[in-house]
C-alpha cells in the first residue's frame, strides 16, 4: 500500500492513517465535514506527511490511489466505493488493515448482541494472564493502531462488527465467536441474508488449526455451522443445555468442554453479571481466553470480579422506592427485550430514537408482556406507536425530549417500579452515540426532586 485513501475522518480512520504513515504510505483522508475533535492529533498527522480533505467528495479521490481503506460508517453504495470497485482498487476495512500489520493472535468476537460485554471480559482476562494484549475494535478504540504494537505471543481481543467484516480480504483470527444474529442494522444491509453474510465473513478464511465458536441456541447457527465446517473446527455455546464440544452452563456451573475434557470455571451465583445474556457473554470469552492460553485460574478470577459495563442494564438510582436504569446500548429489539425482561415484573419502558427499520411485531408482543406503560420518543415513535397499537399495547406516552420522558416516567410509578431507558433504536436522531444517550438520561434521572 503506496498511496491509500482513507474514507471518514473518526477514530477509525485516524487510527488507520498512523499505522499507514508508520508504513511510508501516502495518505489522502476524506470527510464529508471536519469532525476531528482532537486538533492536536489531526495536527500531528498533517506533520507526519497526511493530508486532509473535507467537504464533497468526487472520484478524483481515487487519482494514484492504489487502496482504500473505510471506516464503518461507510457502505458498501458509497459512490467512491462503487467508483474504487470499478476501477479495480481494492476496498478494504480497518480490521482487514490491523490483521496485515500485527504478529499476534486475534480472538474476535462478533453477534448482534453482547459484543462489548464479552470482549472487555475478554480482555480483562488476557490482561491478568500477564501477557501483553490489545482490547479494541468496535469498541471506540482503533484495532489497527493497537495491534500493531502487540508482539507475537500477546493476544488481541478484537470486537467487529458486520460494517467492518463487509470488507475484509485476508482477516483470519486464531478463535472467534458469533454471539446470536437477530434483526438489526437492516438499514445499512437491507435483508436479513445480507446481514447474516457480513457476520458469516469473520470465519471465512479460518482453517482447521482455528476454532470458531457457534451458539447452538441460535436459529441461524445450522446454517453457519455447515458452511464452516467444511474447513474450520466448530464449537457451539449453550446456556440451556450441554454440547459436545464448547462452552455451557452444567447445572448452574460455566464449563468448558474441550478435547472430551471438562473445565468447570465458577457458578452463575458467584458471577456480578446476571441474566442469560450475561452468562452467554461470560461463557464466549472464557472460551476464547482457554483457546489463546490462558490459565484457568486466571479465566476464573475475571469472572468473579467483572461487573456490568455502563449502558447495559445499568443501575442509575432509587428514588421513593422506584428504580432507574440505563439500557442505552439496546440499540435493536432483542437487547431491548433483554432489558425489559431482567426484572421478573413489568417495568415502565422508555424506547424510541433513530429507527433502524426492523420488524416489530414480535418486539411489540414482549412489550405487551413486559411492560405497564410504553413511552416514546424520536423519529422512531410513529412506527413504534403504530406496531404497539396493533399487538395490544394499552398504555403509550409520546414525548419529545429526553427530559420528558425520565419525568413521564416518574409520574407514571409507584413504590417498587421500574423505569428503564432501553430504546431499541440508534441513537443519530437526537446525540451523537448511545453513550451521550445514556449520559444524558442518568444526568435527568439524577436531577430528579
Amino acid at each position: 500500500m503506496k498511496s491509500v485513501l482513507i474514507l471518514g475522518a473518526g477514530i477509525s480512520g485516524l487510527g488507520a492513517a498512523h499505522v499507514l504513515l508508520r508504513h511510508g504510505a501516502d495518505v489522502l483522508i476524506s470527510d464529508l465535514k471536519d469532525s476531528v475533535q482532537d486538533k492536536k492529533e489531526k495536527a500531528a498527522l498533517t506533520e507526519l506527511g497526511a493530508r486532509f480533505r473535507f467537504g464533497p467528495q468526487s472520484e478524483e479521490l481515487l487519482d494514484g490511489v492504489d487502496t482504500v481503506v473505510v471506516s464503518p460508517v461507510i457502505p458498501k453504495e458509497n459512490p467512491i466505493v462503487q467508483a474504487a470497485f470499478k476501477k479495480n482498487i481494492p476496498v478494504i476495512s480497518e480490521v482487514e488493515l490491523a490483521y496485515r500489520v500485527t504478529k499476534a493472535p486475534i480472538l474476535a468476537i462478533t453477534g448482534t448482541n453482547g459484543k462489548t460485554t464479552t470482549t472487555t471480559l475478554l480482555g480483562s482476562m488476557v490482561s491478568k494472564s500477564g501477557r501483553p494484549f490489545a482490547l479494541a475494535g468496535n469498541l471506540g478504540i482503533s484495532l489497527s493502531r493497537e495491534a500493531e504494537l502487540v508482539p507475537e505471543d500477546g493476544l488481541i481481543a478484537a470486537e467487529v462488527s458486520s460494517f467492518q467484516l463487509e470488507f475484509i480480504k485476508s482477516f483470519k483470527p486464531r478463535a472467534a465467536v458469533i454471539l446470536n444474529i437477530t434483526p438489526d442494522h437492516l438499514e445499512r444491509h437491507h435483508t436479513m441474508e445480507a446481514y447474516v453474510a457480513a457476520k458469516a465473513r469473520i470465519f471465512e478464511n479460518m482453517d482447521e488449526n482455528d476454532c470458531l465458536l457457534l451458539n447452538a441456541d441460535d436459529s441461524y447457527t445450522p446454517e453457519l455451522k455447515k458452511k464452516a465446517e467444511s474447513h474450520t473446527h466448530v464449537c457451539l455455546l449453550s446456556t440451556s443445555h450441554e454440547v459436545e464440544e464448547g462452552a455451557f452452563l452444567k447445572g448452574d456451573m460455566l464449563t468448558l468442554r474441550r478435547n472430551g475434557k471438562d473445565i468447570p470455571l465458577c457458578t452463575t451465583g458467584e458471577l456480578k453479571l446476571k441474566g442469560s445474556q450475561n452468562y452467554q457473554d461470560a461463557l464466549a470469552a472464557s472460551f476464547l481466553a482457554n483457546e489463546g492460553g490462558v490459565p484457568r485460574d486466571v479465566i476464573v478470577a475475571a469472572l468473579k470480579e467483572f461487573t456490568s459495563l455502563p449502558n447495559r442494564i445499568e443501575y442509575v438510582r432509587t428514588l421513593r422506592d422506584v428504580e432507574y436504569y440505563n439500557d442505552s446500548k439496546a440499540t435493536n429489539t432483542d437487547a431491548a427485550e433483554k432489558g425489559m425482561s431482567a426484572f421478573g415484573h413489568p417495568v415502565i419502558l422508555i424506547a424510541g430514537g433513530y429507527d433502524k427499520g426492523t420488524p416489530l411485531e414480535e418486539f411489540m408482543g414482549e412489550v405487551k408482556k413486559h411492560t405497564k406503560h410504553l413511552i416514546l420518543l424520536g423519529a422512531a415513535a410513529d412506527r413504534f406507536e403504530k406496531a404497539a397499537k396493533a399487538a395490544g399495547v394499552s398504555s403509550i406516552f409520546r414525548v419529545s425530549s429526553m427530559e420528558e420522558a425520565v419525568k413521564k416516567g416518574q409520574e407514571l410509578a409507584k413504590p417498587g417500579d421500574v423505569v428503564i431507558l432501553s430504546p431499541a433504536c440508534s441513537s443519530f436522531d437526537m446525540y451523537h452515540n448511545m453513550e451521550e444517550r445514556g449520559m444524558d438520561f442518568k444526568r435527568i434521572v439524577n436531577r430528579l426532586k
